[in-house]
């Protein structure tokens, strides 16, 4: 643990609980939890990928969590689906959520990005389809050179991300070296769509606090223009000084082709 009390990449194994986070950040999508941050984001999501830009078969989700929060917006417009994840806990809970018979059912996701798209539909029709594509759930530490622990995957055409790079990096040059990490594991030609947050220092997960890397929003930038993407958009909400589960003072979301 830091000298300040947070939380920090490791306790994520034994300190983290998949219930209480999804409860604080995921129950309820409206602007009163982190100012509507969330809600942002999926919505956001949807749009780059409904715009028909982003194309290819295989997405590549990094750091996934417990909840497949940033894949879901693609669903649709993508044939196979790979997850990874950290925690062993996390990897555990979604198994179950999505091959199991885990208690978890995402409905609430589920439910709102079918709404933006088509109200008439069940929300259920997007799950299933979410669970028929999904190839395998795999380890992945980015703090490590081999970050996905010796499993070998082609190129992929589509990355997403979201919340990992910042939770994970204990410091803005780390940040970068993930950001070249990932990079590699990507076609040319294809597209990244990561959402994060800026100017923060921790969140809460049930009782616990963990910390989150103070990156810029230059930074960010910076970062994936160094490694040869291409941003084709940025889009941000500011955060809610009321807000006492996180202090960052934006949330984004950014897409970007890689162009070497």
């Amino acid at each position: 643990m830091a000298g300040s009390g947070l939380l920090r990449y490791e306790y994520y194994h034994t300190h983290f609980d998949p219930d209480a986070y999804i409860k604080t950040y995921y129950s309820v999508l409206d602007d009163s939890v982190i100012g509507g941050a969330i809600p942002f984001i999926l919505e956001r999501q949807q749009d780059i990928f409904k715009a028909g830009d982003v194309k290819g078969k295989r997405l590549l989700d990094i750091g996934t969590g417990p909840i497949p929060h940033s894949v879901i917006p693609a669903v649709p417009f993508v044939e196979d689906i790979y997850l990874t994840e950290f925690s062993a806990s996390n990897r555990k809970y979604m198994h179950d959520a999505v091959f199991g018979s885990g208690k978890q059912d995402y409905a609430n996701i589920f439910k709102f990005v079918t709404d933006l798209s088509d109200k008439s539909q069940p929300w259920t029709k997007l799950s299933e389809e979410f669970k028929g594509k999904v190839r395998g759930i795999f380890p992945c530490d980015v703090l490590k050179d081999d970050i996905f622990a010796g499993s070998h995957f082609p190129l992929f055409d589509v990355i997403t991300t979201s919340f990992c790079l910042d939770s994970a990096s204990p410091d803005v040059d780390t940040y970068g070296k993930v950001v070249k990490k990932i990079s590699k594991h990507i076609k040319l030609g294809g597209h990244l769509v990561n959402a994060g947050a800026v100017d923060g220092s921790f969140y809460f997960v049930g009782e616990e606090k963990f910390y989150a890397l103070n990156i810029s929003a230059d930074e960010v930038k910076a970062f994936w223009k160094g490694a040869g993407f291409s941003i084709q958009s940025w889009d941000e909400i500011k955060g809610s000084p009321e807000c006492k589960d996180t202090d960052f003072s934006s949330a984004f979301v950014m897409h970007c082709i890689k162009e070497s």
